[in-house]
Formats: structure tokens, C-alpha cells, sequence
């Protein structure tokens, strides 16, 4: 079973497919159809995960790509993070959405396999070599981060996320480029809401600041830090 289950959660590029949602969960809002397809998983229905992997295929790719450099490793990770919900399906209660409960777990194998890259002496994530920040500072996906728009700005941008420790940039990736509201994010990496804010206040300050010294003092301007709605 637990065989079938990791073929199920193949990245689809390896099955050869695109992500695909059937017509049957796409008449229903996203939620439910989560909740119909996570009941009849829990059962075994293999073909169901399967349905789940390619509907949340692609986030949880973002979540683990833009924080782990190497794409085999990252392919790894994503696949983990499949087998784990497989496995953990009955301990699922529902108190929240199937995504964040399966983002939450992307979370901490991701954040996990960094610490053990770090530890085994692999190659520093924050070496600019690696391209994590790089493929950070090119997803241009949320506010501040668009404000960048010369190449020594979009090196700018880089500097400030390769200063970032693991959890700051984690909460920069969910909020901007994932876009999960805070409290979500709260529950994902299991902080307070105040506890995201501040860290995407450090972040943007952080910003700011390299921004402000390539803009001669007024690199504040276009970034501006507002308290994010939880």
C-alpha cells in the first residue's frame, strides 16, 4: 500500500502528466471537494490521493523550491511531504483545511531537510551559488519585493533574503509568494499571529535598508511595510 501511495505522489512531470482536477471535483468549491476526496482517501482510495496530489501539486512545489536549492533534493522533499499525508490521513482531523494541514507538513520537511543539508556540510543555502535567493528575487509574485526593478535593486533583494534565518524566509515565501493570510501561516509554523507580523516586518525593514542605500535615502518609498491582515 505504502508503494501505491508513493507512486500516487510522483511529481507529475515524472507520471508524465499535467496537474489535472476531475470535472467532479471541479463543480464543488475547493473545500469540499478536498473534504470528499480526503474521506475517501482515508478508506484506501488510492485514486483519490492521487486526485489531491495533483490539485495541491504545484503549492506545495513553490513552498519547498523556493527554499531548498538543489532540485533533486527539493523533488524529494515534495515527494516526503505526500508520503507523509498518506500516512498521517487518519490522524487528520479536519479543525482545518486539508491545504493547511498539508502545507504545514511541507513546512517542516522542508525546514528539516535544510537543517540537515547544513549539518552534513552541503552546499549553504545562503551561498548566492545556490540560486535559492535568486529564484526568490525573480518571483515577483507580492508586494514589497516588485519594487526592485534594476538589476543591482534585484541584488539587493537577494542580500536581504540570503540574511534572513530559515523561518523568516519560510514566512516570506508563504505570505508573499504563497499568499497564506497570517493566521494560517501561525498555525503552519506554530507561532503567533504577532509572531508572523513581526517577521515580516524584519523582512521588509531588511529590504528597505538595502534598497535605501542603492536609492541614495529614499529606497523606502516604494516598499512600504503595512501590518499584513491575519
Amino acid at each position: 500500500m505504502l508503494q501505491a501511495a508513493e507512486s500516487a505522489a510522483a511529481p507529475a512531470r515524472d507520471r508524465g502528466s499535467k496537474e489535472q482536477v476531475s470535472p467532479s471535483a471541479g463543480t464543488r468549491q475547493p473545500e469540499e471537494a478536498d473534504a470528499a476526496l480526503v474521506q475517501k482517501a482515508r478508506s484506501g482510495d488510492l485514486e483519490s490521493f492521487g486526485e489531491l496530489v495533483r490539485r495541491h501539486e504545484r503549492t506545495v512545489q513553490g513552498i519547498v523550491t523556493r527554499m531548498i536549492p538543489s532540485p533533486d533534493d527539493a523533488e524529494d522533499v515534495v515527494q516526503e511531504v505526500f508520503v507523509s499525508a498518506w500516512q498521517g490521513l487518519q490522524r487528520f482531523r479536519g479543525d482545518a483545511r486539508f491545504s493547511t494541514w498539508l502545507h504545514t507538513i511541507a513546512v517542516n520537511a522542508t525546514l528539516k531537510r535544510i537543517r540537515q543539508m547544513r549539518r552534513h556540510g552541503q552546499v549553504s543555502l545562503d551561498d548566492p551559488e545556490s540560486g535559492t535567493a535568486e529564484r526568490l528575487a525573480a518571483d515577483t509574485a507580492g508586494q514589497p519585493f516588485e519594487q526592485a526593478v534594476s538589476a543591482e535593486e534585484k541584488a539587493a533583494v537577494r542580500r536581504a533574503l540570503q540574511n534572513l534565518s530559515d523561518n523568516h524566509r519560510m514566512t516570506v515565501v508563504l505570505y508573499y509568494f504563497e499568499e497564506h493570510p497570517c493566521e494560517e501561516i501561525a498555525r503552519m509554523m506554530g507561532c503567533s499571529v504577532g509572531t508572523v507580523w513581526s517577521r515580516l516586518h524584519y523582512a521588509c525593514k531588511k529590504l528597505k535598508q538595502e534598497l535605501r542605500d542603492i536609492r541614495g535615502g529614499d529606497g523606502a518609498a516604494g516598499a512600504r511595510v503595512e501590518r499584513p491582515d491575519a
